[in-house]
């Protein structure tokens, strides 16, 4: 799942669209199939496996509940508790920290192409680079130093492991180089820097906090903690000046960093903040908020993009929820029925 709440730890040891979400337009007219231009919610579901699925909302607005089994009525279950989703160019492959697999659909008409199961344990997040996709994973919870890399060779799904000895969360690609989130609750307070060409580490960069997302920009890594807000020049991959202080102590802790049109944006419990991209101090007054009943899902999903804020709401867990669109400007213009637990977005 997306983010492992306390009560999921206790129960299983845890135009529209990081993750935390992906983006990539096909810029002809020329359709490429039935979902190739809009927004993918991820809807992770519980324990039990009929309610996990996939939700398309299309650039026209028009809303399909659970894709995939509308798409591949014979296909087995995606697996339950769905972490996130990546993609190539014409494949998205759908994460199951609880199943263990991933699950390949065309990108386009989500037809199932193939399963793959092997060398995973709590995988997380994926990317894909020159042909072949990385994969997070947990494997024990309570320790950082038995996280791995899982390592697909997309063209016959074959895999391997590569040893992370770091707490091992979210993964983007920049420049041919894997940047890889060293923290979880608290735990680990890095960002390991991965090269693909060498299959090894090549650094790791300290940031003296615990990061929970971060995202690029303009050769800037951008790293967010409960508190902080640091900056990394990836051309040195060191951290340039002091973080920025954007959440107190006693708060619920800043989450959900996007970059979108020069702006930073974080959540704060049901707050969204925005401020400059070079801002050297961080907004006091949010920009905007929304009301949740959910005791865990509050801002359970989160992204923004093409002047539109996308807030997920987990809800109870158990019945389907709700995400919630906004303008930039803080605005309200709709709300979408979802399906259980939605807790990411992902352009198409």
């Amino acid at each position: 799942m997306k983010k492992f709440n306390r009560i999921f730890v206790m129960l299983f040891a845890s135009s529209l669209f990081l993750a935390s979400c992906s983006s990539d337009d096909n810029s002809s007219n020329e359709s490429l199939g039935d979902y190739d231009n809009g927004v993918f919610v991820l809807n992770e579901g519980n324990s039990t496996i009929t309610t996990s699925s996939v939700t398309f909302i299309s650039n026209s607005g028009a809303v399909e509940q659970d894709v995939f089994r509308n798409v591949n009525p014979e296909a087995a279950e995606m697996g339950t508790l769905l972490q996130s989703m990546f993609f190539d160019d014409t494949r998205a492959f759908i994460i199951s920290g609880l199943a263990n697999k991933i699950t390949v659909v065309d990108r386009y008409t989500f037809k199932f192409i193939a399963t793959i199961s092997t060398d995973f344990r709590s995988p997380r997040y994926g990317v894909v680079v020159d042909g072949k996709a990385y994969v997070t994973n947990y494997d024990n919870y309570e320790v950082g130093s038995d996280d791995f890399l899982t390592v697909i060779d997309l063209s016959n799904y074959t895999t391997s492991r590569v040893a992370m000895n770091n707490w091992s969360e979210k993964i983007i690609e920049e420049n041919g180089k894997i940047y890889i989130m060293n923290g979880y609750f608290g735990s680990g307070t890095s960002v390991t820097v991965f090269n693909p060409a060498t299959n090894s580490i090549e650094t790791t960069i300290p940031l003296g906090f615990s990061p929970n997302a971060f995202e690029e920009e303009n050769g800037t890594l951008y790293v967010l903690g409960s508190e902080k807000l640091a900056k990394i020049n990836l051309s040195t991959n060191t951290v340039v000046g002091t973080p920025i202080t954007v959440a107190a102590a006693t708060s619920a802790g800043a989450r959900n960093l996007n970059i979108e049109d020069n702006k930073i944006y974080y959540t704060v419990d049901t707050a969204v903040f925005a401020m400059a991209a070079n801002a050297t101090a961080a907004p006091t007054v949010p920009l905007l908020t929304y009301e949740s009943q959910s005791l865990y899902g509050r801002m359970y999903g989160f992204a923004v993009n093409d002047g539109k804020i996308y807030i997920a709401d987990g809800g109870d867990f158990s019945s389907d929820s709700q995400i919630y669109i906004y303008s930039t400007t803080g605005t309200l213009l709709n709300p979408v029925a979802v399906g259980v637990g939605p807790n990411g977005f992902y352009f198409n």
